[in-house]
């Protein structure tokens, strides 16, 4: 081995506190003191048991990973720490760094896109062909690489609030921009909880419009569980609309919504099962709702089903007889 090649391995050393630089591409942009302080503990009582990774710079030493155990023996007045050299271009310090990191310390939701996207935009520089190569380079799902990227690119182009978490973001893949953009607003103003993004999209895609409009309202009557009940069990967008009508009329709770969806499917559902002998006539008279009527073929009597809101009954025409 050539003694050029043996001074590019790495090599311990203890190195000065003040001679060695912070990453000026670490990944995190804010250290938690409370866990900075925990660490310094430790090391107060043990010392710095793993050394950090350095690269010559300069007259200095620049941190490649490691920079919380380094702040942290800062804090106990700590004068050398132990470093591994190691000889890094450039290019490779921001890979390296975010790997550190992800590896050892959650990073936030931004942090993370910005670093992992950065290295996407850099991807020739560290010779990465696809999202999939720079996935199995991070040892991350390669789902999560493109949740991020893309989250990143989203947030970017509609400036999205930075307290909005990348999963809120990915929930929200497939809709048009602007109809993301209004979810995500409504997340970020606690008119709808992050768990209920999943049902709020699933509504969006199988809804009619009169039933997305409403949904995307600000301060609406139609909770995301009850918008996904009355797509899955009111088909006719009439009874749709007469619900969400009575919602905002009569400011009824979800609960209240629930027994008022299922009292109207249970009413269309015995229409459908009823040997009708003519076409329901969906009226209204006085209080009540005329669901179907039809001819007995045993006593050749005439009857309708009728409906006020609460409960279903069968009543002969000429009202002599009733259930």
């Amino acid at each position: 081995m050539q003694s050029g090649e043996r001074e590019r391995d790495p090599r311990f050393k203890m190195i000065p506190v003040r001679d060695i630089q912070p990453n000026p591409f670490q990944p995190r942009e804010s250290f938690d003191k409370e866990s900075l302080e925990e660490l310094a503990d430790s090391i107060k009582e043990a010392g710095v048991l793993q050394p950090i990774l350095v690269r010559e710079h300069g007259l200095h030493y620049q941190i490649v990973a490691g920079e919380r155990r380094w702040r942290a023996a800062q804090m106990v007045g700590l004068k050398r720490v132990p470093c591994i050299i190691k000889e890094t271009a450039e290019e490779r310090v921001l890979l390296e760094s975010l790997i550190e990191n992800l590896h050892r310390r959650n990073l936030s939701d931004i942090e993370r896109e910005n670093a992992i996207h950065e290295i996407w935009e850099r991807r020739d520089d560290f010779g990465i062909e696809s999202k999939s190569d720079l996935a199995r380079k991070l040892s991350l799902r390669e789902s999560k690489v493109y949740d991020d990227i893309e989250a990143y690119e989203f947030r970017d182009s509609q400036d999205v609030s930075t307290r909005i978490p990348t999963d809120t973001i990915r929930r929200t893949r497939g809709l048009e921009p602007n109809v993301r953009r209004i979810i995500i607003d409504k997340v970020d103003l606690g008119e709808i909880k992050a768990s209920e993004v999943d049902t709020v999209a699933k509504v969006l895609r199988r809804a009619p419009d009169h039933l997305k409009r409403e949904v995307l309202r600000p301060k609406t009557h139609i909770t995301p569980r009850i918008a996904e009940a009355i797509v899955e069990r009111i088909p006719s967008e009439e009874d749709q609309k007469r619900i969400i009508t009575e919602m905002e009329r009569l400011s009824l709770t979800e609960d209240e919504a629930g027994n008022r969806i299922r009292e109207v499917q249970h009413s269309g559902e015995t229409a459908r099962n009823s040997n009708q002998e003519t076409p329901s006539t969906g009226i209204f008279q006085g209080d009540f709702h005329v669901v179907d009527e039809y001819e007995c073929p045993h006593c050749g009597g005439h009857y309708v089903i009728k409906c006020d809101g609460t409960k279903d009954w069968v009543e002969s025409v000429d009202n002599e007889t009733s259930q």
